[in-house]
Formats: C-alpha cells, sequence, structure tokens
C-alpha cells in the first residue's frame, strides 16, 4: 500500500510539502508548530517567561514579584506585598511594552496585580551541592589524636572532627 502511487497521493498534502518526505524539519520548529495551537504552547511560554522574568524587569523587582499565569492575554503577576504591589503598578506599562518587545508571541494587553505568596525560587544544578562523604575512621583517630593535649573534652571533640574533614577534603580533591 505504501508504493509509489501513495507518494503521488500526499503530493498535494500539507504533510508532504512540509519537506518531510524529501527532508527533515527541525524538531524545534515541529514543536511550534504543534504548541501553537494547543494548551502545551501556552504553558511553555508561560514558562520561558518565568525563566526570562528577572532579566525582563531586573533582579531587585524579579526577587518581590513573580509571574503567576497568562489568560485570556492578561498577564498575572503576584507581588510579596502591599508596597511592591504598587510599584508594579507605577511600572505596569513600562513592564507591558518591555514583554511585548521581549516576548511578542505572549500578545500581551494587560497585566492583573495581586497580593500573594511567591513560589519557592527554582533550584539549578549550580546550586546544588554535591555529596561529600564523612571522614574515614583514620581520619578522624589522627584527629583526636592531634587535638589531645586539649583540656575541655568538648573542644577537643569538635578540633578532631575539623582535622578528620579537612584531611579527607584534601584527600578527595
Amino acid at each position: 500500500m505504501g508504493g509509489p502511487l501513495s507518494a503521488l497521493a500526499l503530493q498535494g498534502t500539507s504533510f508532504y510539502n512540509n519537506q518531510t518526505m524529501g527532508g527533515f524539519e527541525p524538531i524545534h520548529h515541529l514543536i511550534q508548530d504543534f504548541s501553537k495551537d494547543h494548551a502545551l504552547g501556552q504553558k511553555l511560554l508561560e514558562v520561558r517567561l518565568q525563566e526570562e522574568w528577572p532579566s525582563i524587569v531586573g533582579q531587585t523587582l524579579a526577587k518581590h514579584s513573580s509571574p503567576d499565569s497568562i489568560r485570556f492575554h492578561k498577564l498575572y503577576l503576584v507581588a510579596e506585598n502591599s508596597v511592591w504591589l504598587q510599584q508594579l503598578v507605577f511600572l505596569k506599562s513600562s513592564i507591558l511594552e518591555a514583554l511585548q518587545s521581549r516576548i511578542p508571541e505572549l500578545s500581551l494587553v494587560d497585566i492583573i496585580l495581586r497580593l500573594g505568596p511567591l513560589p519557592a525560587p527554582m533550584v539549578t544544578p549550580q546550586d546544588v551541592v554535591p555529596d561529600v562523604p564523612g571522614p574515614s575512621p583514620e581520619h578522624v583517630a589522627l584527629g583526636l589524636l592531634l587535638a589531645k593535649r586539649l583540656s575541655n573534652p568538648e573542644l577537643r571533640k569538635a578540633i578532631g572532627q575539623t582535622i578528620a574533614k579537612g584531611l579527607s577534603h584534601s584527600e578527595n580533591q
């Protein structure tokens, strides 16, 4: 069923005209085309806005406000408190202009402001501290041995542990 006649029958369709038969189309083009008319596209734009929010409004304003959602071409913004809400009221038209030039696909016509808790900041791989193994028994013994002259037992233990951690850290690097 998939012989030469099938290929000829497809020539008039948009499927064939999108170069899927003669070549490959980049995946990001396919995702964009698919997401334009689906809720997925709107969610992708919201995520993009949330990621770019600090560079659009500046770090200070971004720490005290957050894009919540987009509905009916209106951006719903959350402000941390009434002081920042008032600041957003004054900057509303400037923010709208910046958004329209930076992410025109949003097609925003208004910004709706409200008070509320801000979402927790997203954790990036750079923020994650790698697991560091604890000191080996040998390092602990050596640390306690080096700190044995101290008369205060709590201080002796703390200094011994610090030495052990330092020895294991230098060995791991």
